[in-house]
């Protein structure tokens, strides 16, 4: 295999660009299923067509899920939240609800002080940024600015600790809203929630929720991939526009579909090979969802295509740089007691490279299975602050049918990998200590191509984040460290010896480390004082100033689990990286943000070949 000048794609030939964190594991499949999403086809169809005139004044915001605003809006007695927040069955609402209280007037569309988040939790404006702060919303907020599922403690840290993205007014994953709460009339507060509860029955358990949302993404790199990829300057923009349903058929089954489009382009642009770049409008999501009560728990199982973010931010969340996330089909179950949650899965990758609209394909090649626990202590009080802390243990099974080693010579060695990831994490917060501390351990073994020979795995993960809410101050700001371990290999080595180096193929969170995405989380160490401020109730500003070295010499550096550069330093310093991410939340439907980061390569990256450089990215989110 020829090396390309600038890094190795994994499994493949060698392209003429660079993609950092941005390529897939995915190739055209040996087997490919064609996925049977023909009744979500019809409707959404026919549901478009008769709502997409009335949604375009407001075809608008973030396509996460920001905190809810802290309204005071008057509520039923079976709907009030507490903490921890639930949601009750709509069934258990009265069929009408009278208040001798009068309504308070609806907000309007810029009123942001009751639009928008409370300021002690930033608002969590994209999925990008999910895992970061690791701050925990314990206050009870009304019911009608909070659409989570019947969680209970799991509904912390905006719905994440439940496995499913945060969830708040808004989700990552669209079908993990839950709009019941909408058969109270006085929940009701903006005019699209026509569009998210219309009731087919007397007693509101049968429902339809419409959702939506256009994203654009401007992408500036001065230097892209320290300078690799040969574009100089480069200007890439992405958008895309998804239409979801959910239909739920009662207190115990749901039908979810999602369609989604999306387009590339730009002036001196790389990295647009593969089908989540540009993409014609298939279906992002197809499942069915059964759900109820088993044993005190509540017991769930999904089939079919769903997205699926039930792992730390370190590890995967989603990969929303391209225009099409990351998408699943296949089996998840899931069980809920008051402080204990477990989840199964065995995913295979969606196939987004059919150029055909509606011809997506079951990608059989790439492989994600395994179980999640998560078990809540019981809720303490520590420097007169509530506080809540999570202990999760969990198990990844991963299977890649192309993945590559890189070599000493600067080149690959062909092959497919199996990693077996057991891991622990012990995350919340203590009084003011917001803090997320976890290890995972990698085995398994990787096959060399055409029957050559087999190498064992024994690989590590170390990821800590720590960090201090000053409550009472103005922006209530929170300052702190982030550290991480994360083992290489050696090249040097021979062919049958172990490899060392840790595998995250499904690209972690871009705003838990590096926001360009040059750096990934393999064969790296990094330390750096991370900060998080809300200037005002409806902005928030991540600031963080990573330092990396290699955790072997011996080893490449990576440009994603999948990717890694064909640049040989003679050191183990790479790069120190500040950077910044300001979001503006300007509605709940509307989400400004601009993030920034200057790339200062190491004096042995520049000998080696390599380029210091800024990243600039700016992003538009409209949802409803």
């Amino acid at each position: 295999m020829t090396a390309h000048p600038g890094f190795s794609r994994p499994g493949q030939a060698i392209a003429a660009v660079y993609c950092p964190a941005f390529s897939s594991p995915i190739l055209p499949a040996c087997t490919s299923v064609y996925w049977p999403a023909f009744g979500l086809h019809v409707l959404l169809a026919a549901s478009a067509t008769g709502f997409a005139v009335w949604l375009a004044p407001y075809v608008l915001a973030a396509e996460t899920a920001p905190n809810a605003a802290h309204l005071h809006y008057p509520h039923t007695p079976a709907l009030v939240r507490t903490a921890p927040a639930t949601v009750v069955p709509a069934k258990e609402a009265p069929a009408e609800v009278t208040s001798s209280a009068a309504p308070p007037a609806k907000p309007g569309f810029w009123d942001n002080a009751r639009l928008l988040p409370p300021a002690q939790q930033p608002p969590r404006s994209r999925p990008e940024a999910y895992g970061q702060p690791q701050s925990l919303e314990l206050a009870p907020l009304p019911t009608a600015l909070l659409h989570q599922g019947p969680w209970g403690v799991f509904n912390a840290n905006t719905g994440a600790a439940a496995g499913f993205g945060t969830v708040g007014y808004y989700a990552v994953s669209r079908w993990a809203e839950d709009w019941s709460s909408l058969r109270d009339k006085r929940n009701r507060l903006d005019a699209m929630d026509a569009l998210k509860y219309i009731p087919f029955n007397q007693e509101g358990d049968i429902y339809l929720s419409f959702s939506g949302n256009f994203r654009q993404h401007n992408f500036y790199d001065q230097r892209a991939g320290f300078g690799t990829t040969k574009k100089d300057p480069a200007y890439r923009n992405n958008f895309r526009w998804n239409l979801g349903a959910d239909l739920h058929l009662g207190e115990h089954v749901r039908l979810y579909g999602e369609l989604m489009s999306g387009q590339a382009a730009g002036v001196n642009y790389y990295g647009y090979a593969g089908g989540r770049w540009r993409s014609k409008l298939d279906a992002q999501q197809a499942f069915v969802e059964v759900r109820g009560k088993v044993l005190g728990a509540t017991v769930g199982g999904m089939a079919g295509r769903m997205t699926f973010l039930d792992a730390p931010p370190y590890f995967t969340a989603g990969s929303v740089y391209p225009t099409l996330p990351y998408s699943w089909n296949g089996l998840r179950g899931y069980a809920f007691w008051k402080n204990f949650r477990i989840d199964g899965f065995y995913l295979t990758l969606t196939d987004n490279s059919p150029p055909i609209a509606f011809h997506d394909t079951v990608g059989w090649r790439s492989r994600l299975f395994g179980a999640y626990t998560s078990y809540a202590l019981p809720k303490f009080s520590f420097l007169g602050k509530s506080s809540q802390v999570f202990v999760d243990s969990f198990y990844y099974g991963i299977i890649l049918a192309s993945s590559a080693l890189p070599t000493a010579a600067g080149g690959s060695i062909a092959g497919s990998t199996h990693r077996d990831t057991p891991g622990m994490r012990v995350w919340g917060n203590a009084g003011p200590i917001e803090f997320s501390v976890g290890g995972m351990w990698q085995g398994g073994e990787f096959r060399a191509a055409k029957s050559g020979p087999t190498r064992p795995v024994s690989a590590y993960s170390v990821n800590a984040t720590l960090s201090w809410r000053f409550a009472k101050w103005a922006g209530h700001p929170a300052v702190g460290i982030q550290i991480d371990d994360v083992s290489g290999g050696n090249m040097n080595k021979s062919q049958t010896s172990s490899w060392g180096s840790f595998l995250s193929p499904y690209v972690p969170s871009a705003y838990y480390l590096d926001i360009s995405t040059y750096i990934g989380q393999s064969n790296m160490i990094d330390v750096g004082p991370i900060a998080t401020v809300s200037p005002t109730p409806n902005t928030t500003l991540l600031m963080k100033v990573p330092v990396v070295w290699r955790n072997s010499k011996q080893d490449a550096i990576y440009a994603s689990g999948t990717a890694f550069y064909n640049l040989h330093p003679h050191g183990a310093y790479t790069a120190t990286m500040p950077q910044a991410s300001f979001t503006w939340r300007a509605t709940r439907h509307i989400t400004l943000s601009i993030d920034g980061e200057y790339i200062f390569a190491s004096k042995t990256m520049i000998n080696a070949g390599a380029s210091s450089g800024a990243f600039v990215q700016s992003n538009l989110e409209l949802t409803f």
